[in-house]
Parts: C-alpha cells; structure tokens; sequence
C-alpha cells in the first residue's frame, strides 16, 4: 500500500534565484516531511542583490492552477504568499471560497521586497485585507508589515502586541508578528483566541532571503499534519532558527537559508 504524506498548497510567486516564493516552500515542505502543490501568481527576475522585473500571470490562470489543486490532492492547509494585483487578489478570494472553506489558511503579507520594490499596491492591499483576511487561519507579518497593516508604529515587544491583537480583533484570526527587527534579544508575539504569547527564539546573528516565506510554510505544514496552532507555530519558528544556522554563502549579498 502507498504511503500518505501531508499536502499543503503555496499560492506566491516563481522566484528566478529560487530563495522566495513557491521555491522556499516547496523546498521547506519537502524537508519537513510535507507535498507541496503550487499555484504561481508571477514570475520575477531577482537575485541576492537586486530586483529586476516581474511577470503577474492572468487571474483565470491562478485560479486554475488553485483548482487543479483542489480537484486532485487532499490539500490540508493553504500558504498564501505574494498577490500581485487586485484581479488576482478577487480570483485567489473566489477559489478559497469555493474550494477550501474548512482548509486552514496562513497568509504571508508580501508587501515589498528587501530591495524596496513594491510588490502589493494600496488598492490590491485594501481588497485582500478586506476580502481574504477574515478567511484565514494565521497571519505572519513581520514587523514593517505590521505597522502597516495596522496602521501602528511597531518597533518592541509591547508595540509588537499592540498591532497584533488589532489586526487580531479586527480580522478575527490568530497573528504571528515575527521580531527579527528588534534590538536585542529577539522575541516573536502571537495572538490566539484574543490570548498574547511571547515566544522567546535564539538570535542567529545572520540575514538570508525567503525568511518569511520559510516560517509561514513550516507552520503550514505542522497545521497539515493536525498540530494546534500554538505548536504548529512554535515548530515553524525552531525550523526557522535552524535553517538560519545552516546559511551558506550564496549569491554576493547576503546568502541563502540552507534547508535542513
């Protein structure tokens, strides 16, 4: 008899150097013992050092590919990642209402690359936060995309559990606001059920590319498997800090997160 595994579904983009996007999931899937399916929004040119162009895919092609998803594989959690614009945002809204109502959902907020580009505009932005986001499950913002998404300066703890427990109340989802950007000791806050935690997570004094993206996809994969979502969240964050610790030189900027 065939042996099952866990099936998560990455909707986000086709990153040409492979650290973000659907290739950080798929690879930090893979590890983590999970199938990861993809549903590509668009291509981009980038590297470690810079932003070149990107290619949004129609929206009748990211619902397809959502679709051809649904229809075949026993998809027991959705990542959402980068949403290119607002026809993509209403199609990537229609699929998970018609194919994924009782799949939890984490959302990723892409909101700009390292490099400055601008990925969501305000329009595009405004639709997903007001169509998408009490959809889902788990909202992992760092905190530059905390502030704003809630509109809050967040620069420490406390600021950090100020805009999560709005962004919790308003939307009405558990929210994971990651801390890298904090001076000191480094600290991550969640918000489940209206309840704030104070993660405490080990420094690794390195930068990388595709972080949000890993963190957002090992907790999917732990909400696949039937962990709750304070261990699913907790698990992602240890994988994180692993991954980190196995940074190799890659590219001529800041290198790439290893998958272990």
């Amino acid at each position: 008899m065939l042996k099952e595994k866990p099936v998560i579904l990455s909707i986000s983009a086709l990153d040409s150097s492979a650290l973000r996007g659907v290739e950080a999931d798929v690879k930090t899937a893979l590890k983590l013992n999970t199938y990861c399916t993809v549903a590509t929004t668009c291509v981009t040119s980038q590297n470690t050092q810079r932003s070149i162009s990107r290619l949004a895919l129609s929206s009748s092609m990211v619902y397809d590919q959502i679709k051809a998803a649904s229809e075949d594989f026993r998809i027991g959690c959705v990542k959402v990642g980068l949403i290119s614009n607002i026809n993509q945002a209403k199609a990537v809204k229609d699929a998970l209402d018609k194919y994924f109502n009782e799949v939890p959902i984490v959302l990723d907020p892409v909101i700009a690359s390292k490099f400055g580009h601008i990925y969501t505009d305000a329009e595009t932005l405004d639709y997903i936060k007001e169509n998408i986001f009490d959809k889902v499950t788990l909202l992992t913002p760092n905190m530059k995309e905390a502030e704003v998404l809630s509109g809050l300066k967040v620069t420490t703890v406390m600021e950090m559990m100020a805009a999560a427990q709005k962004l919790h109340d308003k939307y009405d989802t558990s929210v994971l606001i990651t801390g890298g950007a904090l001076e000191g000791e480094l600290k991550d806050v969640l918000v489940i059920d209206g309840l704030e935690k104070i993660i405490d997570r080990k420094r690794v004094d390195r930068q990388a590319f595709g972080l949000g993206a890993t963190v957002s996809t090992a907790i999917a994969t732990y909400l696949a498997k039937g962990y709750t979502m304070e261990e699913a969240v907790r698990f992602g964050l240890e994988y994180l800090t692993l991954c980190l610790q196995e940074r190799i030189n890659l590219g001529r900027n800041e290198g790439a997160i290893w998958h272990v």
